[in-house]
């Protein structure tokens, strides 16, 4: 198995290339849809093309803050940095509202201004290519983001879907416009579309790490797994108490295992051991365990409560004090 260090150095590796990859395809997309949209005509377009320059911004974030996220746990953070991942996730959609908002205001003030003549189709082969480079570069990043569980990346990726997505009401309404001539403002009316994808995008970033900061309840899945194993264990006669806190791209679990009460501490700790090895072990993004053992008795039995005849054996089994 793979020394923490060494997992962290790949996981930051992965990050650093995917999102260097998309930085140098953001600079060529930027320049293409402004240069193209300027001669062609569309302000759809040129929006689009400000939306991809807006991921350069959030690379650097990626580039500059992922040596943060990823260093292991110190004295100063022991529970590791991922926090600043989610701090990221925060200012990559902030900035994606940001946007958005912008490129909305100007479409709506041009709504009021004399119709500008139809964008010429170079406008629609540029969208077209976009959307194409785009979805593709999407659809890697979420791969590799799911791989090494990258909430960041994952966030990178939904960045660029949403400027795949923003590309394709330019597509329609440029072509539609070539059709149609007669149609007015559905270069604005493009723009103002893709105002709203940027949006929906921007809160789909946000709420999640939103959630994390203020310690919401991490996983249900994972805690139905976690009791689900601790069934399977033969020491663990009880689990309960389980709580999981998401912390970057990772889940911080606690929880309380009942076992045997005649049992030896040396016993008891060695199982809570096994047991949370095994956790982190199978379940890739949990990163830590904390496990409190309690002896299976009627006063600490939560999920199973003891019978009348079992509490009253017990109570013949203290010993007089």
């Amino acid at each position: 198995m793979p020394e923490p260090s060494d997992q962290h150095h790949d996981k930051g590796k992965t990050i650093r290339t995917v999102t260097l990859v998309g930085a140098i395809l953001n600079v060529f997309l930027a320049v293409l849809k402004i240069g193209i949209g300027k001669f062609a005509g569309s302000q759809a377009l040129v929006a689009d093309g400000v939306h991809s320059f807006s991921d350069l911004l959030t690379d650097a974030v990626i580039l500059l803050g992922s040596r943060y996220w990823m260093a292991p746990a110190d004295s100063g953070h022991p529970y590791g940095h991922g926090k600043f991942e989610t701090l990221a996730n925060v200012f990559i959609g902030l900035m994606l509202a940001l946007v958005g908002i912008g490129i909305g205001w100007d479409s709506i003030e041009t709504l009021s201004d004399t119709p500008p003549p139809a964008p010429g189709m170079l406008a629609f082969y540029a969208a077209v290519a976009a959307i194409v480079m785009k979805e593709l570069l999407y659809r890697w990043t979420m791969r590799e983001a799911k791989h090494i569980h990258s909430a960041v990346l994952r966030a990178n990726a939904w960045h660029h879907r949403s400027d795949a997505l923003s590309s394709v009401p330019v597509a329609v309404a440029v072509i539609t416009n070539a059709i149609f001539p007669s149609l007015k403002y559905l270069d604005q009316i493009a723009a103002l579309l893709v105002t709203g994808m940027i949006l929906k995008a921007a809160f789909e970033i946000i709420w999640p790490a939103f959630n994390e900061l203020t310690d919401a309840r991490g996983s249900e899945e994972v805690e139905k797994r976690l009791v689900h194993m601790a069934e399977e264990d033969k020491d663990i006669r009880e689990i309960h108490a389980i709580r999981s806190r998401q912390t970057g791209g990772s889940l911080l679990l606690d929880c309380h295992i009942l076992v045997d009460p005649e049992m030896s501490i040396e016993n008891a700790h060695a199982i809570s051991e096994r047991f949370k090895q095994s956790v982190i072990t199978k379940m890739d993004n949990v990163i830590d365990v904390v496990i409190h053992i309690e002896p299976y008795t009627c006063e600490e039995r939560l999920v199973n409560p003891c019978s009348l005849d079992e509490q009253l054996h017990q109570q013949k089994k203290k010993p007089d004090r």
